[in-house]
């Protein structure tokens, strides 16, 4: 059963947001788990790939103004791969971690 370290490799605040990642989560996959909360609920849970996680934290601030205008472009930029490639997140159902 994966499960998540007690301390998560990164823990931002922005506006009402904030968001934490666990970069071992899932190592068979190499995936990481994303969480974002809002208000202190879980708004959004997500995997992606663990050597991607710091794009999350660096454009965190592009993801909350997008999530605020109903946009997907900070995710976008996050997963950017600077050739016009882009990684989004893959949704999770809560239960499953």
């Amino acid at each position: 059963m994966k499960t998540k370290k007690e301390k998560p490799d990164f823990d931002i605040k922005y506006k009402d947001f904030r968001a934490r990642a666990w970069g071992d989560y899932d190592k068979k996959n190499g995936d990481a788990l994303i969480e974002i909360q809002k208000n202190g609920k879980v708004y959004k849970n997500f995997m992606y790939p663990a050597y991607k996680i710091w794009n999350v934290a660096a454009h965190f601030e592009d993801i909350v103004e997008g999530e605020l205008k109903n946009s997907d472009v900070g995710y976008r930029v996050a997963g950017s791969d600077g050739l016009g490639g882009v990684t989004m997140p893959q949704k999770i159902e809560k239960t499953k971690y």
